[in-house]
């Protein structure tokens, strides 16, 4: 994660109006986005995203691009979006977001209501905003947060992702590997692949812990390896790219005999 001096920095190069508001870390903290070209309406999201005790932190930023970098990187669990904004506007920003993401509309206009269901949005939020509605809507995004409970707690040994218009199940044990390509990932197991829009990163967390990252762009089913050689590992007929900076950690977590 990034020093908040990071965080601001890389923002004034592009927009100069992002700004990370860090807050005491502890199990169960939220990280949220507020994308408006309103500077008073990102403040006023932020101070009631502060009276709840398990925000991490919120970024700010008014730039459409700016936002879709931020949550295309898979570190935040819920955004508030504007649908008018520089750069890109909130429409064409809901189409490129990560799948799963839990979005409110914060707009001046009802205008967009019915339209954003398509996009499967948490909550519709109108301007001027009052906390007890706004409250309304964050507990329909910590529900969705809950729903998608993680494999690695939940004791789940399959996992469902969207490809294209497709609600698809994927048995975990089948599942050979999954590899990065842009901001989608690809499946890859033993009857084929699906590609869907989504972060690695995000997946890291979710995945139980036989799937190890191994490279930047690779996460590899420990239960397919068959063997580690030079800088690949062999899954069957798969050979797979190993990083040096995971290299130390996939050994780690092999169990090796001495």
């Amino acid at each position: 994660m990034k020093s908040p001096g990071e965080w601001t920095n890389a923002a004034n190069e592009r927009t100069g109006s992002l700004a990370r508001v860090p807050r005491a870390r502890h199990d169960g903290a939220m990280k949220y986005l507020v994308a408006d070209d309103d500077p008073l309406v990102c403040e006023q999201v932020e101070s009631f995203l502060s009276r709840f005790p398990d925000t991490d932190y919120c970024l700010k930023t008014g730039d459409g691009l700016a936002a879709l970098s931020l949550l295309s990187a898979g570190d935040l669990d819920a955004a508030f979006l504007d649908l008018q904004m520089p750069g890109l506007d909130g429409v064409s920003l809901l189409r490129a977001l990560p799948r799963g993401l839990p979005v409110v509309i914060v707009s001046a206009s009802a205008d967009f209501g019915a339209q954003s269901y398509e996009f499967d949005i948490a909550d519709y939020l109108l301007k001027p905003l009052d906390f007890p509605r706004f409250a309304q809507a964050l507990e329909k995004i910590r529900a969705r947060l809950a729903r998608r409970e993680p494999a690695r707690e939940s004791g789940a040994r399959e996992i469902f992702v969207k490809d294209g218009t497709k609600l698809v199940r994927l048995a975990l044990d089948e599942l050979i590997y999954l590899k990065a390509e842009a901001n989608y990932v690809e499946f890859v197991g033993e009857n084929g692949a699906v590609l869907s829009l989504m972060s690695m990163k995000r997946l890291e967390e979710l995945l139980p812990a036989e799937f190890i990252r191994v490279h930047r762009s690779y996460i590899v089913n420990r239960r397919h390896i068959t063997r580690v050689e030079g800088a690949e590992v062999v899954l069957g007929k798969h050979r797979v790219p190993i990083s040096d900076s995971y290299r130390d950690e996939l050994i780690r977590k092999l169990p090796t005999i001495q």
